[in-house]
Formats: structure tokens, C-alpha cells, sequence
């Protein structure tokens, strides 16, 4: 009995060693319930794109910027907002002590002793043009001594409220720089105790709302004639590697920049949600049209982020089926920011293939 046992489980485990291999040869498959873990997409056939990679730099949109300019001379007793810092519209900037303030104060408080005492001679000459000891003459020109005056008081008075100074008689001789609009400080060129002038050439203060934002990029010459007004671009920033932002070409210089020998061109972005800051490096891809598109011009293309590399290898993950994945091995002809251009694999447009998690499904499968 037991040399007929012996024989029988010698078979069976062979048998089990024989379909395990048997198993192994296949291509990795999957059927475990991966689905709500990644993200898919199609196989499509598209023209593949030709594209141009530009650097530049992120700055405020010169069309919805204001520069604050020092209205009077005299010397900063502080400041109250730092660069970068959001300000609402008549926010306090800074304060200036000013002697021109004092000297608008005194030009009010002297027109208005003038006007008194214009009125007050206008009484005297009335009551005696009414007994008839004055000229009718001498009345209008007292009349219109005090229109002079009341002209005068008026001027001076909108001069000294343009300049932040009190009619009330009380003012000190400060001057307040206030916003004048919502938005960011992106320059700032004033610090406490610092002496200014009133013919100063250099803002104080630079305002951007920064809801939307330039990129100017950098050409050279050798690469102008690709380039187009209304051109779509690609822009991705050191920041936010795994993000692009997207725009057109809404500007091409006439001129090169002759220091650094380059044609610039302005893309406009929305920066709604403040992403983007002034000065940040930018790499842009801007999308030329491809001269072999039309006829025959046209391949498989598959999303960046289903391609996976893996020992001078490219693959990519397809679903087969429901909870069901495979891995296939294709050829990389021609990569863009956002797709590749692809053969072999077997695969055909409409087929679904792993986009974000393409790595840890190629993992599970080839473990």
C-alpha cells in the first residue's frame, strides 16, 4: 500500500511545479479590484506635435499694474506694508513727515483770513454805500474782493485735502501714501527714515492684482520663424513640477533684446488662484504644427503618465477587462509634454490604458 502512495503524491507534486511554470510564462496579468485606486485613459490616433521649448520668466501684467509715486518731499516715519503683502484700496502705505505740508496749511490758513477780512470790509463799504457815504464802485469792488478770496480759500483748501492735510486748523504736517487699488505689493522701493523728493523718478510702490500674470519667454534667433501670435503653449514652473499650465502666444516683439540677443514673446495666463508669482523661471512648450500631418501622418498616442520605463525598456499598463490589467511592452517614437507617440503592444485606438498609478500596477504585475 505504501509503494502505490509513494508514486502518487511524487506525480502530483510535479504536476503543481509544471502548472506554476506554465503560469509564469504568461505576460503579468491582473485581476485584482485595482480600479478605484488609478486613473484610465484611451489609446487615440492623433498627429503628432513638433515642439519648441522656450525659458522665461513669470512677471505682473504691465496693463493692470499701478506705480505709487511720492507726492510731496520730506522724509518716510515708517511704512506699513512689505513686499508681497496683500492691500485693500485706501490702505496706509507709508507716512511721510513733509514740509510741504505745512507750507499747503499755511497758503489755507492765509486765504482764509483773507476772505474774513474781505467779508468784513464788504460790511463796512455796504453800510456806508446804503447812508451814502460810498460810492457805488467802492461796493462792487468790495464785492468782488471777496469772491477773489472765496476763490483763493477754495483752491487752497482742495490742495490741502489732495495732500492729506486737515482745514480744521489742527493738522500736523504728515502725509499718508495710501492704496490706490486692491492687490499685491510686487515692488517696493521705500524703507523708514528714507529722504525723498517729489520729483523722485522710482515708484515707492508697485500694485498687481496678480489675477492675471505674464511669462515673457526668451527666443533666439535661429528659432523666430516658428513662432506665431496665437501659438498654444504648454508652461510648467520649478514650483509645480507635476502641473502645466496652459496659454497662447499673445505677443511677439518687433525687436531682439540687445544685450541678451533675443526675440521676447508675452503669454498671458489667469492666475486666479495665485499659483503663479513674479519672478519664478518658466519652461514653456510651444506646440508647432507637425509637416507631416494629413495623410498617413497620423499614429498611436497614449498620456505621458502611462508610460513606464523599466530597463531600457517602455511599457504600459492596458485593462483588459473589468478589475483586469496587462502588461505590454511598445516602442516610444516621439514624446510631447503631454502624450507619446507609440507602436507595437498590440494596441489600437479606444483601448484603456493606467494613467496616474501606471507605476505601482506595473509593480503588482511584474513582482
Amino acid at each position: 500500500m505504501k509503494k502505490t502512495l509513494l508514486p502518487l503524491l511524487v506525480g502530483l507534486v510535479l504536476a503543481a511545479c509544471g502548472q506554476k511554470n506554465e503560469e509564469t510564462d504568461k505576460v503579468p496579468t491582473s485581476n485584482a479590484d485595482s480600479s478605484s485606486s488609478y486613473l484610465t485613459d484611451s489609446v487615440r490616433l492623433m498627429n503628432p506635435e513638433d515642439e519648441l521649448t522656450l525659458n522665461g520668466t513669470v512677471t505682473f501684467d504691465q496693463d493692470n499694474v499701478v506705480r505709487v509715486f511720492p507726492l510731496v518731499s520730506g522724509n518716510v516715519e515708517k511704512t506699513t506694508a512689505s513686499l508681497g503683502a496683500y492691500v485693500q484700496k485706501g490702505q496706509d502705505l507709508a507716512l511721510i513727515r513733509s514740509g510741504d505740508i505745512s507750507t499747503y496749511t499755511n497758503d489755507y490758513q492765509s486765504d482764509k483770513s483773507d476772505l474774513e477780512v474781505a467779508q468784513q470790509q464788504l460790511k463796512n463799504v455796504s453800510a456806508q454805500y446804503k447812508s451814502g457815504f460810498a460810492s457805488e464802485t467802492d461796493f462792487l469792488t468790495a464785492k468782488n474782493n471777496v469772491k477773489k478770496a472765496q476763490d483763493e480759500l477754495s483752491k487752497s483748501a482742495n490742495i490741502l485735502r489732495i495732500y492729506g492735510g486737515s482745514t480744521a486748523g489742527t493738522g500736523q504736517p504728515y502725509f499718508s501714501v495710501k492704496a490706490p487699488i486692491s492687490g499685491y505689493i510686487v515692488e517696493k522701493n521705500v524703507n523708514t527714515g528714507q529722504d525723498l523728493r517729489a520729483d523722485n523718478q522710482d515708484p515707492l510702490y508697485t500694485i498687481s492684482s496678480l489675477q492675471q500674470i505674464w511669462v515673457m519667454a526668451n527666443v533666439y534667433e535661429q528659432d523666430i520663424p516658428e513662432i506665431k501670435q496665437g501659438q498654444p503653449v504648454d508652461l510648467q514652473v520649478l514650483a509645480y513640477p507635476d502641473k502645466t499650465f496652459r496659454g497662447v502666444i499673445s505677443n511677439v516683439s518687433s525687436v531682439l533684446d540687445e544685450q541678451a540677443r533675443v526675440l521676447k514673446v508675452r503669454i498671458v495666463l489667469d492666475n486666479k488662484d495665485g499659483l503663479l508669482k513674479p519672478d519664478m523661471f518658466a519652461t514653456i512648450h510651444v506646440h508647432l504644427p507637425n509637416t507631416s500631418a494629413g495623410k498617413g501622418g497620423e499614429s498611436l498616442a497614449v498620456p505621458q503618465k502611462a508610460v513606464v520605463f523599466d530597463r531600457d525598456h517602455y511599457y504600459v499598463i492596458v485593462q483588459t477587462g473589468k478589475d483586469k490589467y496587462e502588461v505590454r511592452e511598445v516602442n516610444v517614437m516621439k514624446n510631447t509634454t503631454r502624450f507619446a507617440f507609440v507602436k507595437g503592444g498590440n494596441l489600437k485606438p479606444g483601448d484603456t490604458v493606467v494613467t496616474e498609478g501606471s507605476l505601482l500596477v506595473y509593480n503588482d504585475l511584474t513582482d
